[in-house]
């Protein structure tokens, strides 16, 4: 923006159609905004007898001091233009740089977040849950007593077992194996009286079995 059209608008001076087209123009460009918000303390510390010597023509007789004073006036204004344009594309390549640094590093988290999942994924076995229910019937009064002989059977099998929930229903246990053991502690649970599924999934190859074991009250 041209420094006369600045410091006219200070002053007043723009026609009003010119006025509100400028007014326009400022609102909207923040570019002009800084050199407007710069021409504006210039014009504050300025006189108006210096305002008068920038703009015109220095009439005859002004001395080589005035005329090297006015060059030297003209010139700083332009450097400081110069230096707040020089600022702002300075300021918009760093703050690029530093966004683009910033997304390659969040994207690195990422992608080192997801390899660690991965990796713990693979490195884990997951359990293999037997869904179907191994029921033991027992007398009345007897139904710690086989918790503890199904427990050491677990352990004997390189597992463990753990009781869960009684009710009405009886007193439900949850044995864990390994899964090349488990035949053996189904034999186990044979012996103490229990009804395998007909339908009973096959063991795993590998890993642990879950098996769920309901110890039930016979009638009298």
């Amino acid at each position: 923006m041209n420094p006369d059209k600045l410091f006219n608008y200070l002053e007043g001076k723009l026609p009003p159609a010119e006025r509100e087209k400028f007014e326009d123009q400022l609102v909207r460009d923040p570019e002009l905004q800084r050199e407007f918000a710069m021409a504006r303390k210039i014009h504050e510390r300025m006189s108006g007898d210096v305002r008068e010597v920038l703009l015109d023509e220095p009439p005859r007789g002004v001395d080589r001091s005035r005329r090297l004073m006015l060059r030297i006036t003209i010139i700083f204004l332009a450097l400081i233009f110069i230096n707040t344009l020089v600022g702002v594309i300075t300021i918009g390549i760093l703050e690029s740089k530093r966004h683009r640094i910033q997304n390659a590093a969040e994207q690195n988290r990422k992608d080192v977040t997801s390899a660690l999942q991965k990796a713990a994924t693979d490195a884990l076995p997951t359990p293999t849950l037997d869904v179907d229910e191994i029921k033991i019937p027992v007398p009345a009064g007897q139904e710690d007593a086989t918790v503890e002989k199904i427990n050491a059977a677990a352990k004997q099998a390189g597992g463990s077992a753990a009781k869960n929930l009684s009710n009405e229903n009886g007193t439900l246990v949850f044995a864990e194996v390994p899964a090349d053991h488990s035949s053996q502690f189904r034999d186990a649970l044979t012996k103490m009286g229990a009804t395998l599924p007909a339908t009973s999934n096959a063991s795993p190859v590998n890993g642990n079995a879950i098996l769920q074991i309901r110890i039930t009250t016979q009638p009298r």
